[in-house]
C-alpha cells in the first residue's frame, strides 16, 4: 500500500500527515492532542455534576477508495 500525504484539520490548525491509511493520519495527530483513559467513579460523579454529557461511540461512514486511475499523479 503506497503512502498518501493527509490533510489533518482540526480546531488548532491544520496538519499534514504521511501514512499509508487515513486512520493512520488521525490517529497520529490525536495522540499528540488527546489522552484517553478509562474514567474512575470520582472522574464521573465530577464531569456529570458538572454538566458534561455522555457520548456513544458511533463509527465514522465507510470511505470510498480511491482507484489507481483516480489517483492524484496519475
Amino acid at each position: 500500500m503506497a503512502e498518501r500525504i493527509y490533510m489533518v484539520t482540526s480546531t488548532q490548525g491544520t496538519r499534514l500527515i504521511k501514512a499509508n491509511l487515513r486512520q493512520q493520519a488521525l490517529s497520529h495527530a490525536a495522540i499528540s492532542t488527546f489522552t484517553v483513559r478509562v474514567a474512575t467513579q470520582d472522574d464521573l460523579v465530577a464531569q456529570l455534576t458538572a454538566g458534561t454529557k455522555i457520548e456513544q461511540y458511533k463509527a465514522p461512514e465507510q470511505q470510498e477508495l480511491i482507484e489507481d486511475s483516480e489517483s492524484p499523479g496519475n
